[in-house]
């Protein structure tokens, strides 16, 4: 098992202006515990393939793989047929991209309909979020990267294990699955039912303690002890959202996960 952090974990800094993808590899691969990197997309300077190209040899030159590229964000339970466009557009782009850069996995949302006053359980809204994933599974057969979603609890449509196997019943293909440790409404429940699924995980923090570990979820080193267990031995990615100053929060964390795989 492999250890990764987001640039999601440092986005006051991205948005500060007080550092760039170029400057959280630096310090991926020289401060902190890490074999990986997770790149959220608004992070990169640009999109052009000269512009990936200088990012994927910068993390090369700093000794860190580049995980998982994260859109940031898409949208398929949006009610307009073209917003949804939109979004299935910037998908599909992006996993081109995520193959310039030498990503393994790209992380996408389903959607979000309680955003839009929408009904988790509305058979249109599972349609429509069907419909659009299935035109970037069928695009990403034509790329190395393997098209990932993520449950998400807060107004999202994968909120339980059910609501995971619901959305892939509904495509050809084989979607991927970036479990997050922290977003499932009934916790350890469905990450028991959906762990053997996992091409990606994240550890999300909302808060950390002096020991590093989440308050809020004290379970993440049973946690990855099982997914040890089940064989996983892929990347599990640190994604701190908390409001702690990240130049201490980030390090803490990450050694805490460091010393539980």
């Amino acid at each position: 098992m492999k250890l990764a952090c987001s640039s999601y974990s440092y986005h006051d800094a991205f948005e500060r202006g007080d550092l760039d993808v170029f400057g959280f590899l630096e310090r991926a691969g020289s401060d902190l515990p890490v074999e990986g990197v997770e790149l959220i997309e608004e992070h990169l300077p640009g999109g052009d393939e000269a512009t990936l190209g200088e990012v994927r040899d910068a993390a090369a030159d700093h000794g860190v793989e580049v995980a998982c590229l994260s859109v940031f964000y898409n949208d398929f339970a949006k009610p307009d047929r073209s917003d949804r466009r939109e979004d299935v557009d910037h998908v599909t782009a992006w996993t081109d991209r995520a193959d310039v850069l030498g990503a393994d996995v790209v992380r996408a949302f389903t959607g979000f309909p309680a955003l839009h006053d929408r009904e988790h359980g509305d058979p249109a809204v599972w349609r429509d979020v069907g419909r659009c994933l299935q035109e970037c599974l069928d695009h990403a057969r034509t790329c190395e990267a393997t098209l990932a979603v993520e449950n998400h609890n807060h107004d999202g449509l994968i909120r339980t294990a059910d609501d995971i196997f619901g959305v892939r019943r509904r495509v050809n293909g084989d979607l991927g699955f970036v479990l997050d440790l922290a977003n499932y409404v009934d916790g350890r429940p469905s990450i028991e039912r959906t762990r053997h699924l996992a091409d990606h995980v994240h550890a999300a923090y909302d808060a950390v303690d002096e020991r590093g570990r989440d308050p809020e979820h004290p379970y993440y080193a049973e946690e990855l002890d099982s997914l040890a267990a089940a064989g996983y031995d892929g990347y599990v990615t640190l994604e701190w959202e908390g409001e702690t100053d990240d130049e201490t929060a980030v390090p803490r964390a990450l050694s805490y996960l460091d010393d539980c795989r």
